[in-house]
């Protein structure tokens, strides 16, 4: 009776001890993939950033009182204005652009408008494989104290041939891909 409660007493001990040994490896792996997301690759102005369904190459960034297609901002306001080359990489024209850039040190910004710079026009799709060069334009407070060196986020998406839910193709947001600074120049004064 002694042997048979020992060897049970043996086998959960082992089991436990399994078990403890799987979770900790399971946090340390979990927290080693977390340190490594957290580190997201520094690129220089006009490097070409895959993104995706998007290739994007920011160039410039400056402060300006005035949208590119000569509109005036809106009372109160100034444009954090960055000028790049967008291409879209994927088999459909697609306006899905409004979350590939991100101001990572300007806190609370909207999404940018964006323009093309050949007409000065507003951009709604970009057809694939037909590069574009392009200005966003963020308006913010104009008491809004910016930064020196802009640091802007691109954002990637990822193609799933089935999403979880509907089983369906799609684009999904895979987070920050690269980050650019650039150094916010003034344009206009407002």
């Amino acid at each position: 009776m002694t042997r048979k409660m020992s060897r049970a007493w043996l086998t959960k001990l082992l089991a436990g001890a399994g078990g403890l040994l799987a979770a900790a490896l399971s946090l340390g792996y979990s927290l080693y993939e977390q340190r490594e997301a957290d580190m997201i690759p520094q690129v220089e102005a006009a490097t070409p950033v895959e993104a995706g369904r998007w290739k994007v190459s920011v160039s410039r960034s400056t402060i300006d009182a005035a949208m590119p297609n000569g509109a005036r901002i809106s009372p109160g306001k100034k444009a954090v204005v960055v000028e790049m080359m967008l291409e879209n990489i994927s088999a459909e024209s697609s306006n899905l652009y409004g979350n590939l850039i991100k101001l990572a040190n300007v806190h609370d910004a909207s999404k940018p408008q964006y323009y093309l710079k050949r007409d000065r026009a507003i951009l709604w799709d970009l057809h694939p494989r037909m590069p574009e060069a392009v200005t966003a334009v963020w308006e913010v407070p104009a008491t809004l104290s910016l930064p020196t060196v802009l640091r802007l986020r691109i954002e990637g998406a990822i193609f799933k041939p089935r999403d979880n839910l509907y089983a369906a193709p799609g684009w999904f947001p895979s987070g920050s891909v690269a980050e650019v600074a650039l150094p916010l120049n003034v344009g206009i004064e407002p």
